[in-house]
């Protein structure tokens, strides 16, 4: 018989110690088990941008995935404040005009960008993190928040703390117990989300969208899932991910690899549908499913094939299918606002919760000088464009 943990212990596990982890006594364990294996020990095997260490914290029976690092400014954004609100925000500025408005903006990010790298901004412990555009998040009480600061601080005594993916429709209490505990709450992304009830009553608008989207499905395109997905479409998914994310959009996207979506598909890790048109697979969607929570960080189509097949609208559909069947809230990330608040989505600020209490005063005073701005200029102009 396995030795059952202590309750009210907290513990950290890395990868030289994860053979002590009885898996079975967490939620979610066996899923941590399955998808943190061996990409614990080499990172860089499973998204290639991605060079970082990570740990599992114990707090009763959660376990909570943690990256840390030290600079790496070339990673993704995943595991980089440097390449989220610096390189991703010089990139951005595609979007705004005029042009006068831009560079200062330009100006404004380059000048945030040295005090960054001076306060050592990637010099952090993400709580939270799978290494995904969006991490879904278990709720956590005010208590065990405090327990995973305290045990991180005292591990990482000169690191940051940041927890990712945080909105007010989802974890509108965690926010309240964060900032009790001393985290600011630094906005990251606008986001866009639709509960089920939501997504069950759709406006008359909504309802001619969807079906919209679903014409799309012609005779000749075939739905496929995980047990219709063979190895040879493993470099497919691949390739077209890589089209839309890394090609169109950019490249601090998190690259995944050959290895990583065999690992998701040979596990059953994610849940996988995608288009096959002539027997080839030209759209796919992956969708990480954690507490009747869903959201797609695996997403591609042949853009080659638009406008004569509307791959997008047919991968957006079959999901709208599956949050509802499932009666899941349905995270749609950021981006494509217009589409998606015309299905079902509402929009709302991202944030990630920082903890920097335990630092020098400079360093914080730099946190929260970027937390202003991010308030009183970024905000206002995402939801303004709607990106």
């Amino acid at each position: 018989m396995s030795k059952v943990p202590s309750k009210s212990r907290a513990k950290l596990y890395g990868k030289d110690d994860m053979a002590e982890l009885d898996w079975s006594f967490y939620e979610n364990g066996a899923f941590l088990k399955e998808y943190f294996d061996e990409f614990i020990t080499d990172t860089t095997a499973y998204m290639k941008n991605v060079d970082t260490e990570i740990f599992l914290a114990a707090i009763g029976r959660k376990l909570i995935p943690c990256t840390v690092n030290e600079a790496e400014y070339n990673n993704s954004y995943v595991c980089s404040p440097y390449t989220h609100y610096i390189t991703y925000a010089k990139e951005e500025l595609r979007f705004i005009s005029p042009k006068a408005l831009r560079t200062l903006l330009a100006a404004i990010i380059n000048i945030f960008g040295s005090f960054a790298k001076s306060i050592e901004i990637n010099k952090i412990v993400y709580i939270n993190n799978y290494c995904l555009s969006t991490n879904l998040v278990s709720a956590l009480s005010k208590r065990e928040i405090r327990a995973l600061r305290n045990l991180l601080t005292e591990q990482f005594p000169k690191y940051q703390l940041g927890f990712r993916s945080i909105n007010a429709i989802t974890h509108k209490d965690m926010m309240v117990s964060f900032e009790e505990e001393g985290f600011e709450l630094l906005p990251s992304r606008y986001i866009y989300i639709s509960t089920y009830d939501r997504l069950n009553t759709p406006t008359k608008s909504e309802r001619k969208k969807r079906r919209q989207d679903e014409k799309g499905l012609t005779e000749g395109m075939t739905i496929v899932t995980n047990k219709d997905l063979a190895t040879e479409d493993i470099g497919r998914i691949v390739e077209l991910y890589n089209q839309l994310y890394i090609e169109k959009y950019s490249v601090l996207n998190p690259q995944f690899t050959y290895k990583f979506i065999e690992k998701l598909l040979d596990k059953d890790l994610f849940l996988f549908q995608g288009i096959k048109i002539n027997g080839r697979l030209e759209a796919i969607s992956g969708t990480f499913v954690l507490n009747n929570m869903m959201t797609n960080p695996i997403y591609g189509y042949n853009l080659s094939l638009f406008p004569q097949h509307q791959l997008y609208r047919i991968l957006r559909h079959l999901n709208t299918r599956l949050a509802l069947d499932n009666q899941y809230l349905y995270h749609q990330s950021a981006g494509a606002g217009n589409f998606k608040k015309a299905r079902s989505g509402e929009g709302t600020p991202e944030y990630t919760a920082l903890y920097v209490g335990h630092l020098p005063f400079h360093k914080k005073y730099f946190w929260k000088l970027l937390s202003l701005l991010l308030k009183k200029i970024g905000i206002p102009l995402v939801e303004k464009l709607e990106l």
